[in-house]
C-alpha cells in the first residue's frame, strides 16, 4: 500500500507551475498588469433550477428548499465524490468511498432518488458517479410529489427524504478542451479529458473521460475507476434542440465490511489496527458498472407552449463477494477471535424511462401562469441473487483478529436463473400550475401513480404481487418582501412501493409527507441564504416479526429541525459557504420492536455543520493565486437503528491552494488536514459495524485548456 506521492508524477505535474512561474518572472511589468476574471458564479449562487419544478424556475420562486452545487464550487474545494460536493449542502449525510456500494444518500434523515439529466438512475451507489462529468448538483429537500418518474428504479431504497440531481456537461457551441492530471498520496493517480467541438452551426459533439486508481488506509482496499461520456447535440432551428447523451462507468474495489464495534469504539480489552481489513485470501475485486443512453428533445411549438421529451435506457450492475465477522454487528468476540463468513450478491437492473411534457405559459392580466403536464413511464428488470459460501449457516473458519491468518475464499454458489427476477411498472400522469401574481409565487400540482411490482424470490420466500394507484398533491407560496427578501411555505408528498420483504398481504406504497416554512436571502448586502423549518414523516413502514419474520407496513419514522444554507460575497475575492442542520430524527412506531421508539434513526445525525471559506486574488502581482479553508462538522451518529452503539462527533478541517492562468490551473489540496483519527458507522447490512474515517490526504492536480 503506498501512502506517498509518486516522485515522478509529482515533478511532472510541479513542472508545469515553476515553468509558468519562471516565464512570469522574465517580464515583471506584464505580471504586475495581469487582471483573472471571476468565471464563477457570484457566491456560488445559481438563480434557477429545473429540478425543483421540472420547468426553468428562478430559485426564489421555489416553495421548497432547493440548494445547488455548481462546478465551480467543486473545483475549488477540489471535490472528488458526490459526497465530497454535497458536504456544502445542510442535512445531507456523507459516504465514506469504502461504503459506496452499500448505501445511497439520506437528505432530511431518509434516502434520496438519484437523477441524473432528468431521469430517475437505476442502483443504489449514487456515490460512484463520476464528477468530471458533473456540471451542477441541486438537492431537493423532502418529496415534491415523486418528480421524476415513480421512484422505484432506485430498487429498495425509498426516496422520500428528498432528490439529488445532477446535470452532466452537454456540448456547446464554442470549442474547448481541458485535460486533467492529479497525483496524491494512498497512491492516488488521475487523468481527466474534456474535449468539446462543433462541427457546424447546429451540430456539436462532446466527449469527457476520467481513469482514476489510488489505495487506501485500508490494507488491500483500492479503487479504480474507468468513465466515458460522449454526448452530441443538433440544434436545426432556433425552436428545436435534441441532446444524446451515453454514459459508461466501471469501478473496481475489493469489498470492505468494516470492523467490528470491539477493539476499536472500545478498547478495554484490545486494540484493532485501523488498518485492518477483514477478508480472505483470493477475495475477487467488487465490479460496479453503469451504462446508458438518454435523450433530450425540446421543441418550441409556438410563443405560449413548448414541448419536451426525455427518455432512457440505463442499467446498473454489480457483483460483489464479501467477507464478515459473525454473526455481523453484535460478534461475541472470544477475546480477539471470530468467526468469518463470504457472500456473494449480484444484481443487474435494468431501466426504461419515456417522459413527455408539454409547457405553457400565459398571462390574464396581471396573473401569469407555467402549466406543465405530462406522463412519467417507467419498466424496471431487477435481477439478484444473493448466497454465502458454504452454505447460509456455514463459515470460511475463524481468525484471531489481532493476528490474523485470513482464510482461503470459497466462491459461493451461482443460481441459474438468478433467484430474483422481478418487474416494476409505473405509469405517472401529473399536472402542475405556476402562479405569478405580482409578489406572490404558488405552485400546485398533483401527481397520479399506478405502480406495479412483481417482488419474487423463492430463496428467501418473497411472493409480493402487487398494483397500487395513489395521488400525491403538492402545493406552496412564495411572498416577496423585497427583491432580496422572501418567506415560502409548502406541503410536498411522495410514494414508494417497499420491496424484498415477507408480506402476508400484498405491499401498499409508503409515503413520506413533509412541511416546511422558510426564509430567503437574495443576495442582500452580499448574502443569499435559505432557512427553513421542517417537519418530515415516513408511514407505512415495514417493520418485522421476529418470531415469524413477517413484514407488517406498520412503523413510522419523523424527522423534524432547522436547515441553514448561507453563500456570502463578503468581497469581490472572498466568499463564504455555510450549511447548519440542527434536528431530531427518530422511529416514532414500531409494533414488534418497540424498545426502537425514541430511537435516532440510523446513521442521522442531531446537528451537521460546513463552514467554508475562499479567497481568490483577482489582480496585482497575485492575481490567480488562491486559497481555501473548510470545517466540517458532525454529532455522535448512532450505529444501529436500535442505537446499540454511537460513534462520537468529529470536526475535520481541509484546504486548498491553486493558481490559475488564462489555459491552465494548477491546486493543492489536503483533507482531513489534521489527521484526526475517527470512526463512522459502517451501512453494510445496514450497520452494526464502523469504518476508520479517512486520513490526511494530499494531491496535487493540473488542468490544462486548449
Amino acid at each position: 500500500m503506498s501512502r506517498s506521492l509518486n516522485p515522478v508524477c509529482a515533478a511532472l505535474v510541479l513542472a508545469f507551475p515553476a515553468a509558468v512561474l519562471a516565464q512570469a518572472g522574465s517580464d515583471a511589468a506584464t505580471l504586475k498588469a495581469v487582471t483573472i476574471k471571476a468565471e464563477k458564479e457570484e457566491a456560488y449562487v445559481v438563480k434557477g433550477t429545473t429540478a425543483g419544478t421540472r420547468t426553468d424556475t428562478p430559485l426564489a420562486h421555489v416553495p421548497q428548499s432547493v440548494i445547488v452545487v455548481p462546478r465551480s464550487l467543486m473545483e475549488d474545494q477540489d471535490s472528488r465524490t458526490v459526497s465530497d460536493a454535497l458536504r456544502n449542502v445542510s442535512n445531507v449525510n456523507s459516504i465514506d468511498p469504502r461504503d459506496t456500494n452499500n448505501v445511497s444518500f439520506k437528505v432530511r434523515g431518509f434516502n434520496a432518488a438519484t437523477v441524473v439529466d432528468g431521469i430517475s438512475m437505476p442502483g443504489y451507489f449514487p456515490n460512484a458517479e463520476s464528477v468530471a462529468n458533473i456540471e451542477r448538483i441541486d438537492v431537493v429537500k423532502g418529496p415534491a410529489g415523486g418528480l421524476f418518474g415513480s421512484g422505484q428504479a432506485g430498487s429498495s431504497y425509498p426516496a422520500g427524504g428528498g432528490t439529488v440531481a445532477i446535470t452532466t456537461l452537454s456540448p456547446e457551441a464554442v470549442a474547448s478542451r481541458q485535460v486533467g492530471l492529479r497525483v496524491g498520496n494512498y497512491g492516488e493517480r488521475a487523468a481527466s479529458f474534456d474535449l468539446n467541438q462543433p462541427l457546424s452551426n447546429d451540430l456539436a459533439v462532446r466527449l469527457v473521460g476520467d481513469l482514476s486508481r489510488s489505495d487506501s488506509e485500508s490494507d488491500g482496499i483500492f479503487f479504480k475507476r474507468t468513465a466515458l461520456f460522449p454526448s452530441l447535440s443538433w440544434s436545426p432551428s432556433a425552436a428545436t434542440k435534441v441532446v444524446v447523451k451515453l454514459r459508461h462507468q466501471e469501478n473496481t474495489t475489493p469489498d470492505y465490511s468494516g470492523l467490528p464495534v470491539k477493539g476499536t469504539l472500545d478498547t478495554s480489552s484490545f486494540r484493532l489496527p485501523r488498518s485492518l481489513n477483514v477478508t480472505a485470501t483470493g477475495l475477487p475485486d467488487t465490479v460496479q458498472k453503469s451504462n446508458g443512453i438518454n435523450l433530450r428533445w425540446d421543441q418550441r411549438l409556438n410563443d405560449a407552449w413548448s414541448f419536451q421529451l426525455i427518455a432512457g435506457r440505463n442499467s446498473a450492475d454489480i457483483d460483489q463477494r464479501g467477507v464478515f465477522v459473525a454473526p455481523f454487528g453484535v460478534a461475541p468476540l472470544v477475546g480477539s477471535t471470530t468467526d468469518l463468513r463470504g457472500v456473494r450478491l449480484w444484481n443487474q437492473i435494468d431501466t426504461t424511462s419515456l417522459s413527455p411534457s408539454l409547457t405553457g405559459k400565459f398571462a390574464y392580466g396581471n396573473v401569469k401562469h407555467t402549466v406543465n403536464l405530462g406522463v412519467d413511464y417507467e419498466k424496471t428488470n431487477d435481477n439478484a441473487f444473493m448466497t454465502f459460501s458454504n452454505g447460509f449457516a456455514g463459515t470460511l473458519g475463524s481468525i484471531d483478529l489481532m493476528a490474523p491468518r485470513f482464510p482461503a475464499w470459497v466462491e459461493a454458489p451461482t443460481p441459474s436463473p438468478a433467484d430474483q427476477q422481478n418487474i416494476y411498472k409505473a405509469t405517472v400522469v401529473y399536472v402542475q400550475d405556476q402562479i405569478d401574481m405580482g409578489p406572490w409565487h404558488v405552485l400546485a400540482s398533483v401527481r397520479h401513480s399506478r405502480i406495479s411490482v412483481t417482488d419474487v424470490n423463492p430463496a428467501f420466500g418473497y411472493n409480493n404481487l402487487s398494483t397500487n394507484t395513489k395521488t400525491t398533491p403538492r402545493l406552496g407560496a412564495v411572498y416577496d418582501f423585497s427583491p432580496q427578501v422572501s418567506v415560502f411555505a409548502g406541503h410536498s408528498r411522495a410514494i414508494k412501493v417497499p420491496l424484498f420483504g415477507y408480506y402476508l398481504t400484498p405491499p401498499k406504497p409508503e409515503e413520506f409527507k413533509q412541511t416546511e416554512v422558510g426564509v430567503r436571502l437574495n443576495n442582500l448586502g452580499g448574502v443569499s441564504a435559505t432557512v427553513a423549518l421542517f417537519d418530515l414523516t415516513r408511514y407505512n413502514a415495514t417493520v418485522t416479526d421476529p418470531a415469524t419474520f413477517a413484514a407488517y407496513q406498520t412503523g413510522q419514522q419523523r424527522s423534524k429541525g432547522l436547515d441553514v444554507d448561507v453563500r456570502w460575497q463578503a468581497t469581490p475575492e472572498l466568499v463564504w459557504v455555510a450549511a447548519y442542520t440542527n434536528q431530531t430524527a427518530k422511529t416514532t412506531q414500531d409494533a414488534f420492536a418497540p424498545g426502537l421508539v425514541g430511537k435516532q434513526l440510523f446513521n442521522v445525525p442531531e446537528q451537521q455543520l460546513r463552514l467554508a471559506a475562499r479567497y481568490d486574488v483577482r489582480t496585482g502581482p497575485l492575481a490567480g493565486w488562491g486559497a481555501g479553508l473548510g470545517l466540517t462538522h458532525r454529532s455522535k451518529l448512532p450505529g444501529t437503528a436500535s442505537n446499540t452503539f454511537f460513534t462520537p462527533a468529529v470536526s475535520v478541517f481541509d484546504a486548498q491552494v491553486s493558481y490559475r492562468t488564462q489555459t491552465a490551473r494548477y491546486a493543492l489540496a489536503i483533507g482531513n488536514l489534521t489527521n484526526k483519527q475517527y470512526y463512522a458507522p459502517a451501512a453494510y447490512f445496514s450497520g452494526g459495524q464502523v469504518i476508520p474515517a479517512l486520513p490526511r490526504t494530499v494531491s496535487l492536480s493540473a488542468q490544462f485548456n486548449f
